[in-house]
């Protein structure tokens, strides 16, 4: 299904984009739904998707134990689709059903070197959330 850009506008990651950049991340992005339990991302595999949550409560389990929640409509995962290490570096599983745009590694890719202002707005945006 595809993503109304207006989806997009009012979240953190996606602020500084105008209307024209909005609507071009949003040809790209997919709606999927999850339920409960799902994995959706398992540590260590290739980073294949780009995530942004619209709804639902997310587990990040990380290596040693630790773990993460994430729940806050328009937070991100899997930003290791375009920058290093290129594989998860933990396992996200769905609390409850929610909904999540997503986007393919070589999607991401291609959207950000075919539009370097779009391309510049968006790694920065992922260097804040990886730092």
């Amino acid at each position: 299904m595809s993503v109304d850009a207006h989806i997009l506008k009012p979240l953190d990651f996606f602020t500084d984009l105008d209307q024209s950049e909005l609507e071009i991340f949003a040809a790209a992005l997919k709606s999927i739904t999850v339920e409960a339990g799902e994995v959706v991302i398992e540590r260590g595999t290739p980073a294949l998707t780009f995530f942004i949550i619209l709804s639902g409560t997310y587990e990040v389990a990380f290596e040693g134990g630790r773990s993460n929640t994430l729940e806050q409509r328009g937070e991100v995962m899997g930003w290791s689709t375009v920058v290093h290490p290129f594989h998860y570096i933990g396992t996200v599983t769905a609390k409850g059903s929610g909904e999540l745009l997503a986007i393919s590694s070589r999607e991401f890719v291609e959207l950000i070197q075919g539009n370097n202002a779009l391309g510049e707005k968006i790694m920065k945006k992922i260097d804040d959330i990886a730092a």
